[in-house]
């Protein structure tokens, strides 16, 4: 690739990522979500070919409001192997409540026009539970286990001065294991059963508009304790919960648009379409007659709208509105309500409010809980109840 090319390819790059903005997970959610439709740090945790994009940094996610907790916290670290970057870019990051990841690995290679990346995701999970059957007066301890290991690869490749692409694979190992008084009542491996295909295209129409299309294929395939169908039914009226593998394919095809005026201004806009199908079946020896089977089947198209201004050198103002339309068509098995059938529809809109404050090589992003906007005075005087002002935060520092 000529010099010229390079350079005109950095140049929008540079664009996208709106360097005077941090760019992190909150700042995706205060935009309103779609992160596949423009660059971020946050990327990386999808599309593993860009890690090389973002070395030397560190993140902080405080998390988001949950009661009276917060869940999602999580630290990461992006850093240079060496001064030339001939080694690339090693990632780390270790995460609080998650059980499907404790721990990613990440490396990142640069070289002219193309990038590629490796990660692994470990995840354990583990309960402890004693109960106490009023029916036959027995106590007993119970114990599960669930283990997820994941292997990614991604590659990003140069193809014009204003177009790149991305694809990542990510392949998912699991194992789940249920024990009652010592002796094991399930017991299940999946190897690579479950995986995800991404790809995604940059393309630049002009200096200040680019076109993302992006399509993804996944499958997550895994058991999974069931104690009541998709409508709440309990299984015999009692908390009894049983072992189900849980066949889910999802499928999902859609078009972003980015706008930028200047590098203190972003605006993005986007339309996806996704279906997914879920099955329920029981994998252990014989059919569960409460549930033999349950078929879930979700056609959603959603409509995104983001933008984010820098008003002040210290100061960057977020905002996002998204739309889903949802069908449900969900189908039931089992002796009670043989082939039952419904079919649900759902319209949901949100909005999102956030703000980024840039302190030289500091960043702090943040988003307005739901609430927050509407008892602001209630906020500053103190007198609101248990209402949280932030419903996320997160920490950025660049070395």
């Amino acid at each position: 690739m000529s010099r010229r090319a390079t350079a005109a390819l950095t140049a929008l790059l540079l664009l996208l990522l709106a360097l005077p903005a941090a760019a992190t997970s909150t700042r995706l959610l205060s935009m309103g979500g779609g992160g596949d439709y423009f660059e971020d740090v946050d990327n990386v945790q999808r599309w593993f070919g860009s890690l090389a994009t973002y070395p030397d940094l560190m993140l902080l996610e405080l998390g988001e409001s949950s009661g009276s907790n917060a869940v999602g916290q999580a630290l990461g670290a992006h850093l240079s192997l060496d001064p030339a970057h001939r080694f690339g870019v090693a990632g780390l990051w270790i995460y609080d409540d998650d059980p499907s990841q404790d721990v990613r690995l990440m490396w990142g290679l640069k070289r002219d026009v193309w990038q590629a990346g490796l990660q692994a995701r470990f995840g354990n999970e583990a309960r402890i539970a004693t109960s106490y059957d009023y029916r036959t007066g027995v106590h007993s301890v119970d114990e599960a286990e669930a283990w997820t290991w994941s292997l990614g690869t991604g590659v990003r490749l140069d193809l014009a001065p204003r177009t790149w692409i991305d694809v990542a694979y990510e392949g998912t190992m699991t194992r789940v294991q249920a024990i009652e008084e010592e002796v094991v009542q399930f017991s299940d491996r999946r190897s690579l059963d479950s995986f995800a295909l991404r790809w995604r295209l940059f393309h630049g129409l002009g200096e200040r508009l680019v076109l993302v299309p992006c399509v993804t294929w996944e499958r997550d395939l895994r058991p999974e304790l069931v104690y009541a169908d998709w409508f709440g039914i309990n299984h015999d009226g009692y908390n009894v919960g049983t072992y189900y593998l849980d066949d889910a394919r999802s499928f999902s095809a859609g078009l972003g648009l980015s706008l930028l005026p200047d590098p203190d201004r972003m605006l993005q806009a986007s339309l996806t379409w996704s279906r997914v199908e879920s099955r329920l079946t029981d994998p252990a020896t014989g059919a569960d007659t409460w549930l033999q089977r349950q078929d879930v089947e979700t056609d959603a198209l959603t409509i995104r709208l983001g933008g984010e201004m820098r008003v002040l050198h210290w100061l960057t103002v977020r905002t996002g509105v998204w739309k889903t339309m949802s069908e449900n068509v969900i189908t039931r098995y089992g002796t009670a309500w043989w082939n039952q059938y419904s079919g649900i529809g759902r319209d949901e809109m949100d909005a999102s409010l956030g703000c980024g404050l840039h302190f030289g090589a500091f960043d702090a992003d943040m988003v307005l809980t739901d609430a927050a906007p509407f008892r602001a005075g209630g906020l500053l005087t103190g007198t609101t109840g248990g209402n949280a002002l932030w419903s996320r935060i997160t920490l950025q520092v660049v070395f």
